[in-house]
């Protein structure tokens, strides 16, 4: 459910969101039903006693380090933003509920350990059951909605425009890479399936699940997910058929090794086209080497945070970098705000614009799911501001980050007190959608289209042939609830777009370490165990290969789902492949 397990963009939660409810009622019944079990039969349980002494002491020496080191950044970043109670629904990017988003998927982690432990050695297969299915189910979901978005929203075969695929991955609302990290950490999974097949027909289903997962990387646009992929793919067949005979998944029929070539040479061929049909994605890979002076440069940028030894050894603090480097003067400046003002009688949102840039100005919107109701239609806002400030309301069809048709109307909030002001949206007809277009969802957006201003929304409604609100709390009494900010076509304030380097500033120098030294240490532990017969490890070793490679270029920390679900994994092969041999199940 990982992947749906979200719906911020209804919402509005962006701090503590429907994933972390999910997994403390998943955590709550694994619990409950372990506290059964210890006093049903106290013995089964003797044996999870001890355990961390089972894991070798370079294992032993990896987690105490990332574990010592989260809890100073998570420490320092509180203080560094203030110190004050987080807001755990709405808090920003530059307040202490982001040190919060940053730091909880550690301490879900912390939770699972010794769930996943009890399961692990009580039931061995069941455990290993439950990995490979829920990872191969996860991608399937995903794969599934990456084709429904795209038939929905621009068509499955319009190759040329730059829409990018972002499913249901809500965190992207200012970009990063959420989806591109999970089909990474998924993908082996499918060449699994595949290499399990027996029957024909299931065979068919992984062969297609592979197809459908080629055009969901190819339709992200992502160059280094499609480095990866086809990296990790590679590199994961080469080492299936490295594997000793007898060690291998199980003996394949013959019929299936004739078949598997020609499948290998069809995924090819389909990525070649799809990349070859569509004039964005040549694009983007021709420009690579650009991209990479400007990844450079930003990395430099951040680079000078770190303006003290301390800093330089136990980083800004967790949560810190988008607040902290988009204030350097040189840093990416952030392209508007929002925020809350709870006034006695008159609760209003306050949207900024970007402070300096006239070239930001737009990019940054205060949002709003709504449903798309046959025009005409017409917004009434209830505004104020201190100086003539120029905004911009759209009402669009639009899924997450890219619009497809939109009605907009320009207008200009004189300062003085709050009034009323109602703008005829002019667009095209949004009334006539035919097919699976009848499907695509609505989104109200408000920008502010000059720098160094701002304006306070105290109501906000949009009429059509019937008026009606914005469904519950147009007048903003119970906050942000409801209410979402999406950035368009400008995201670097808000990533680090490389993993360890994001670590190394708001971790330090010892988080950096102790991280890489985890992950190496595994990676060598797990690609071991799978040469000694436990070859469940193979498509958890592919995914973990696949996404330290990615995560050269993709940063993680900002999306807690895929943060957990990366540690998960690392959890996991921590228990299946640093225990000591003679331990093991």
């Amino acid at each position: 459910l990982l992947p749906v397990a979200s719906l911020s963009v209804w919402s509005g939660w962006r701090v503590t969101d429907e994933f972390d409810v999910l997994l403390l009622l998943v955590l709550g019944g694994i619990y409950a039903h372990e506290a059964w079990q210890r006093h049903v039969s106290p013995r089964d349980c003797a044996h999870l006693r001890g355990v961390w002494h089972s894991l070798s002491w370079p294992m032993r020496l990896a987690w105490a380090g990332v574990l010592l080191t989260w809890a100073v950044s998570a420490w320092r970043g509180w203080v560094d933003a203030g110190g004050g109670a987080p807001d755990l629904l709405f808090g920003g990017y530059d307040s202490t509920g982001n040190v919060w988003r940053v730091a909880k998927s550690m301490v879900g982690l912390l939770l699972l350990a010794p769930c996943w432990l009890a399961l692990s050695r009580r039931s061995p297969r069941q455990a290993r059951h439950s990995v490979h299915w829920g990872m191969l189910t996860g991608l399937v979901l995903v794969c599934a909605l990456a084709v429904w978005e795209r038939a929905v929203y621009i068509g499955l075969w319009d190759l040329r425009s730059d829409y990018r695929t972002t499913a249901a991955f809500w965190e992207m609302h200012v970009g990063g890479g959420a989806i591109d990290v999970y089909l990474a950490l998924t993908a082996p999974f499918a060449w699994w399936a595949l290499w399990r097949a027996r029957a024909a027909w299931q065979w068919a289903l992984a062969a297609t699940l592979l197809g459908v997962l080629v055009y969901a990387v190819v339709t992200t646009y992502s160059r280094g997910l499609m480095g990866v992929f086809v990296g990790g793919s590679v590199w994961l067949v080469w080492l299936h058929r490295r594997l000793p005979e007898p060690q291998r998944l199980t003996p394949i029929p013959a019929w299936q090794g004739r078949a598997q070539p020609w499948l290998l040479a069809a995924l090819l061929a389909e990525a070649v086209c799809l990349v070859g049909a569509g004039q964005f994605a040549s694009d983007r890979l021709t420009s690579t080497s650009v991209d990479v002076q400007s990844r450079w440069a930003h990395w430099q940028s951040m680079s000078r945070l770190l303006d003290s030894p301390e800093k330089w050894w136990w980083g800004i603090g967790q949560g810190r970098l988008p607040a902290r480097h988009s204030a350097l003067p040189d840093g990416p400046a952030m392209p508007g705000d929002v925020s809350w003002s709870p006034e006695v009688g008159v609760p209003a949102v306050r949207l900024r614009g970007p402070t300096v840039s006239a070239e930001l100005a737009g990019r940054f919107a205060l949002a709003r799911r709504t449903a798309l109701q046959p025009g005409p239609h017409v917004v009434r806002l209830t505004l104020r501001a201190q100086q003539p400030t120029h905004v911009r309301f759209q009402l669009c069809e639009r899924h997450l980050l890219y619009e497809i048709r939109c009605q907009e109307a320009l207008g200009t909030v004189q300062p003085g007190p709050a009034r009323v002001h109602v703008w005829p949206l002019n667009g095209p007809s949004m009334d006539e959608r035919e097919g699976l277009a009848r499907h695509r969802e609505g989104m109200a957006m408000l920008s502010v289209m000059q720098p160094g201003a701002a304006v306070d929304i105290l109501r906000w409604e949009i009429q059509d042939n019937i008026p009606h609100g914005v469904t519950q709390n147009a007048d903003f009494s119970q906050g942000f609830s409801g209410w979402y900010f999406v950035s368009t076509g400008y995201f670097r304030p808000w990533h680090a777009d490389n993993l360890w380097m994001e670590l190394w500033v708001e971790r330090g120098l010892l988080g950096s370490f102790f991280h890489v030294l985890l992950v190496l240490y595994i990676l060598r532990q797990v690609y071991r165990r799978c040469f000694t017969g436990e070859t469940w490890l193979l498509p958890i070793l592919g995914g973990l290969v696949s996404v330290s490679v990615l995560f050269c270029v993709i940063s993680v920390t900002e999306l807690p789902r895929l943060t957990f679900l990366s540690g998960t994994l690392l959890l996991i092969s921590s228990f299946w492949g640093g225990v000591k041999h003679s331990e093991t199940a």
